[in-house]
């Protein structure tokens, strides 16, 4: 898939950049930051235009979230006792989310939209438990008005110097590949020298053991005249 995304140009890249995140909504393991960076990065090496691109990921990352809340509208009351959701969604989490719901709604919504590991069950608590469509989608809008240009803006920095940085990762692992090497063999000769330690301490004990014995032996031993 991500071969797949950084090849594709023109409407290809828009299609693909678009399901990946209408994907996101229906449990597609790809992260919707990682789809705007890629989309940054098509733009950056010109198989996307810029404009074009970011009304895609716009609308991508709107309907997306509406779909969520429909889920969640869908499924009513019934979503909170699904064993996934208990998961991730104690009772107290949950009294606490509907609190802030109900007093701060466009900054709860607001905030989550930028929180990837409250994205999804806040907007499904708020479809659950009826927030206003037209606050839920006011404050969503908004809020993805700075997602978008925020991760294409990394996207496209990081496309720029793609090359740089895929050169500096390849030092960085050869780099680790000879510290490795070096604690490899000196682990090596270290645990070398134990043995030879030990062994020797061994031969040693051994030795005097059988000095002590020789000893004992003669002493033990009658003395003929």
């Amino acid at each position: 898939m991500l071969d797949a995304l950084l090849a594709s140009h023109g409407l290809a890249a828009y299609l693909l950049i678009i399901a990946t995140l209408l994907g996101g909504a229906f449990g597609l393991p790809f992260p919707e930051d990682l789809s705007l960076i890629i989309a940054g990065i098509l733009v950056a090496s010109d198989n996307a235009e810029l404009w074009i691109m970011a009304l895609t990921c716009y609308f991508g990352i709107v309907v997306g979230d509406i779909i969520i809340y429909r889920l969640g509208w869908m499924t009513g009351p019934r979503i909170f006792r699904k064993r996934w959701v208990k998961k991730y969604l104690t009772s107290s989490k949950l009294q606490g989310l509907r609190a802030n719901l109900e007093r701060k709604t466009f900054v709860t919504i607001f905030v989550a939209r930028h929180l990837f590991y409250l994205r999804t069950i806040t907007f499904l608590v708020c479809g659950a438990v009826r927030v206003s469509f037209a606050r839920f989608l006011i404050a969503d809008a908004i809020a993805a008005l700075i997602t978008t240009p925020l991760m294409l803006g990394i996207g496209y920095l990081f496309g720029q110097h793609f090359d740089h940085i895929v050169a500096a990762i390849k030092q960085i692992k050869l780099l680790l590949v000879l510290a490795g090497i070096g604690v490899a063999i000196y682990l090596y000769f270290r645990f070398r020298n134990k043995v030879e330690s030990t062994t020797e301490e061994g031969d040693e004990e051994d030795l005097e053991d059988e000095e002590d014995r020789s000893a004992a032996e003669s002493e033990e031993t009658p003395t003929i005249h």
